[in-house]
């Protein structure tokens, strides 16, 4: 089929494609549009990406000569976001495996957010010599509660599953009681301090993608990472000018409105992909073509509505109860 294409328009494009590339672009295939009811679909991150991801993802929260294998970012002066890829050496990592959140605390079973079951499953010490032995500790050792949230499907070395979501058997370390004496959590974390609008504002490039259609505009900032996935920030305002500080750090996984296709309860909510505007793409018809969406809160806030949330999987927010299909 010969262009319609005339005049200067090609031109146009040329310069547009020219403005993505300096902006670090090129490399990344484009999130292809099928039809409105299969909606974009999501691309790899390419090693470039990874890259980029990962000079935002500077900070070192452990002491002691540790090395961690996954990427820090402090977002405010308790709670830090973490990326974590199939590799620690963003060089040589391919996939992004788990996105999560350390909050600062002491290893005590009282101290746990959530309790045993609430999706912290790891403590590790703020010193140790080195990353082995920071595993836990003694009762009331100041440290991290770790919550990891898997963005693929993919096998560990030991052999286990994991399916996107929140893994709560990620390297369990069974705290100990402590009564009365569970000590304060007054450690200053090493370089701990808030996002800056600086920081808010470098962040922005790195999650533009769309992965709604028909004119919806989500709350929220998007990054495919895989052809199924996406991860999100979302900040407690959607204008990048406005924002000052993050709320939550998630994840998007392409499904069906139907209970049986709900991944986990840790999914509250299902958003359709295509909609007229973003409120009316909240559930929808049963067997709709949308996406799952699981919220980590990285910090502590009260919602428009006085819900108080803390640190961790927020299952109450916005749901969207999924009928038979």
């Amino acid at each position: 089929m010969r262009s319609i294409l005339r005049g200067p328009v090609p031109a146009l494009l040329a310069a547009v494609s020219l403005a993505l590339a300096a902006c670090g672009h090129a490399a990344r295939p484009a999130a292809a549009p099928t039809s409105a009811a299969a909606g974009p679909t999501g691309s790899p991150l390419s090693h470039d990406d990874i890259v980029a991801l990962a000079a935002q993802f500077h900070d070192q929260p452990l002491t002691g000569g540790q090395h961690a294998p996954r990427l820090y970012r402090w977002v405010n002066d308790r709670v830090l976001m973490f990326l974590q890829f199939d590799n620690p050496d963003p060089a040589k990592a391919t996939a992004l495996r788990y996105v999560g959140v350390a909050v600062k605390g002491v290893f005590c079973a009282e101290a746990q957010p959530g309790g045993p079951n609430g999706g912290f499953p790891h403590f590790h010490r703020l010193d140790a010599p080195d990353y082995a032995h920071g595993h836990g500790g003694p009762p009331g050792t100041p440290g991290y509660w770790l919550s990891w949230v898997a963005v693929d499907t993919f096998t560990l070395k030991d052999g286990r599953q994991v399916k996107p979501g929140v893994d709560y058997q990620e390297a369990p370390t069974p705290a100990p009681t402590c009564g009365a004496n569970v000590p304060k959590v007054d450690f200053a974390g090493p370089g701990a301090k808030a996002l800056t609008g600086g920081d808010i504002a470098a962040f922005w490039p790195l999650f533009a993608d769309q992965p709604l259609t028909g004119g919806q505009h989500a709350p929220r900032q998007y990054r495919w990472v895989n052809p199924n996935t996406l991860i999100f920030l979302q900040f407690d305002n959607p204008d990048a000018a406005k924002a000052t500080a993050l709320r939550y750090v998630g994840i998007a996984v392409r499904g069906r409105f139907c209970k049986s296709k709900q991944p986990t309860p840790d999914f509250p909510h299902f958003h359709r992909t295509d909609a007229p505007d973003y409120a009316h793409g909240h559930g929808g018809p049963p067997d709709t073509a949308g996406y799952w969406l699981l919220w980590l809160a990285t910090d502590t806030f009260a919602t428009h509505d006085g819900r108080q949330v803390t640190p961790g999987v927020d299952r109450q927010l916005s749901p969207t109860p999924a009928p038979d299909c």
